[in-house]
């Protein structure tokens, strides 16, 4: 029979008594702490040794990475606990629903052989705080700094989100999927991450004339022993059920072997999505889970179209050195757009002009590259920005 405790217990014990009365479980108000814990009641904190000699799964969250010994099993909010036992092939005695984030549910489906069908590629926009941000720029009109001050006030981001900025929750977590869906492990250093902290209002607004949105996603797909998976803020079109997901829900599409589609969205991550989490996860630890190998290759980049914002002098005579360049390194321009709103500090505007261009499919080093060259050998134009561009194919 199952024996449960908590490892810890989370800031917020008030609302975990609540929620844990309202799913009718009083019976986890009264299972063991482990010791040096300041309990609310009915909660009773127990020493080392009686604690591991009374529980053989213990209950996780965040804020406590830094454990010297646990319970058999582990059932966690904490997704770099999750990892740092998944790369150590604790697979079989580690659940992590909670620390997926709120589409934690979809996850049951793909583990069913016959629901959903072989993955193949994934999309997911997962994490609620990054989403909130970026629905509120585009919709409020709202800085990035702002957007980020109302996400605080309204309690959906924490005093400090700055992992939710610079793309490591979104990291985390596809790793997590990635091992759920793909049975596969990779290491969180081996995906380029790149966040939302410095962001323009700028390309928000040209996004909405390309009748585009912004969204930080993290993308992977596993082919035989080839794994891509990047994470980045990527710009794709207003009418992708990614982009109109609710500001703070998350989202992810699936994409199985056969070119079938799914999407499955679910309420952002908050106290009651991690209790729900925690709760499915005791009652199928006892059930044979797939194997998860570790992966020992490299992770790959996806070739995409990319979006290229420029600050340019003397509009014609710098463009045309502008794509040159391109032409050189043998990458299209698929688009030229001139955004409608010309905003400049450095150089009056009649002279200082913004410039759009829409790449070909390539790999993000191979743009970095040519934006390099572009920085170095034509003084008339900045970069300004660089995201990923997702089209409907």
């Amino acid at each position: 029979m199952q024996s449960v405790g908590f490892i810890n217990l989370p800031t917020w014990q008030a609302e975990l008594q609540k929620i844990l009365t309202q799913l009718g479980r009083e019976d986890l108000l009264r299972i063991p702490v482990l010791g040096r814990e300041n309990v609310e009641k009915p909660w009773v904190a127990f020493e080392s040794g009686d604690f591991f000699a009374a529980v053989d799964t213990g209950i996780h969250f965040v804020g406590n990475g830094n454990l010297k010994s646990v319970p058999e099993k582990v059932v966690t909010a904490d997704a770099e606990l999750a990892i740092s036992r998944l790369l150590n092939g604790e697979y079989q005695r580690t659940f992590f629903s909670a620390a997926v984030g709120g589409i934690f549910a979809f996850l049951r489906m793909v583990a069913d052989d016959y629901a959903v069908g072989s993955p193949d590629k994934l999309l997911a926009q997962n994490d609620s705080v990054a989403g909130y941000i970026l629905s509120r720029m585009e919709t409020a009109g709202k800085t990035l700094e702002e957007a980020v001050h109302e996400s605080q006030w309204e309690g959906i981001a924490t005093g400090n989100p700055s992992q939710n900025l610079h793309g490591i929750v979104t990291r985390n977590r596809l790793v997590l999927l990635i091992a759920s869906i793909f049975g596969l492990m990779v290491s969180p250093e081996q995906i380029k991450t790149i966040g939302i902290s410095t962001l323009s209002g700028e390309d928000v607004t040209v996004a909405r004339e390309l009748s585009c949105s912004i969204r930080l996603l993290g993308l992977a797909q596993v082919d035989s022993e080839q794994v891509r998976a990047i994470v980045e803020p990527c710009m794709i079109p207003s009418a992708f059920l990614l982009a109109q997901a609710r500001a703070g829900s998350e989202i992810i599409y699936l994409q199985t072997g056969t070119g079938n589609s799914h999407v499955y969205s679910g309420p952002g991550t908050s106290y009651e999505t991690q209790v729900r989490a925690i709760l499915s996860d005791l009652e199928s630890s006892g059930a044979p889970r797939p194997q998860i190998r570790i992966h020992e290759g490299q992770v790959d980049d996806f070739a995409d179209n990319f979006y290229l914002r420029l600050s340019l002098v003397n509009m014609n005579a710098t463009l045309a050195q502008i794509l040159q360049l391109f032409n050189r390194a043998g990458v299209e321009i698929e688009m030229i757009h001139q955004p409608a709103r010309q905003v400049s500090r450095e150089t009056p505007e009649a002279v200082r002009q913004n410039l759009v261009l829409i790449t070909g499919k390539t790999r993000r080093n191979v743009v970095e590259a040519i934006l390099v060259q572009i920085s170095e050998q034509i003084k008339l134009a900045s970069v300004r920005s660089c995201l990923r561009f997702l089209r409907r194919d």
